[in-house]
């Protein structure tokens, strides 16, 4: 068992003894030979032949420029495409004064009634939370990311039930207004979201 302990440390110590025994090339590369460029033949192209980067001179490295010289300013990367939800400059640009709605008050293919807005996203989202703003429909929340309006809906509306959600969508066509009800799983009944649409067409035309 002493043996067996004492062998241990010994096989380690060899092991560690014997890394210096391994021939150092790290150096190697100097010994090369050095050849003649490349030749290319005549019509062909070298693609390496121009670098990829410019590098700046040496002494302008070490000294900076001088005063008949431009000073050396590297490539600039390559611009990103930004995806997702990042702002987009179309749709932070601010409604035009005097621009018009251009709404439309129909029913889709089911019948059931929609507004469809001729115009940018952003400014449909405007329009239609200033028409809002003009009526007995409250607002209770927003979230101008999925297009949607949560209102509180009075009793003359018949809707049944006292909440629904106002759904902005892209289309097509244009900017499409509808109705949901209070989870936005469906349209609302066509007579009580027709109501609601032509209350907020109104303040829209």
């Amino acid at each position: 068992m002493k043996k067996a302990a004492l062998l241990v440390p010994l096989m380690l110590a060899l092991m560690v003894a014997g890394c210096s025994w391994l021939p150092d090339s790290s150096l190697e590369y100097r010994k090369a030979a050095v050849t003649d460029p490349i030749k290319v033949p005549e019509g062909g192209v070298f693609i390496g032949e121009q670098p990829l980067y410019a590098v700046p001179r040496q002494d302008e490295r070490l000294t900076g420029p001088r005063e008949d010289e431009d000073r050396f300013q590297p490539p600039r990367p390559p611009q990103l495409v930004v995806l997702g939800n990042a702002p987009d400059k179309e749709n932070d640009e601010p409604v035009p004064e005097g621009e018009s709605a251009k709404a439309l008050l129909g029913r889709d293919g089911n019948g059931y009634p929609i507004i469809m807005m001729s115009t940018r996203y952003a400014w449909a989202w405007e329009y239609v939370g200033d028409a809002l703003k003009q009526t007995d429909l409250k607002v209770s929340d927003r979230d101008r990311e999925v297009g949607i309006f949560y209102l509180k809906v009075p009793n003359r509306y018949e809707l049944g039930a006292r909440e629904a959600q106002l759904k902005l969508s892209h289309t097509t066509n244009g900017i499409q207004v509808a109705v949901l009800n209070e989870k936005g799983t469906a349209l609302v009944e066509k007579t009580p979201g027709l109501a609601i649409l032509e209350r907020i067409y109104d303040e829209l035309d």
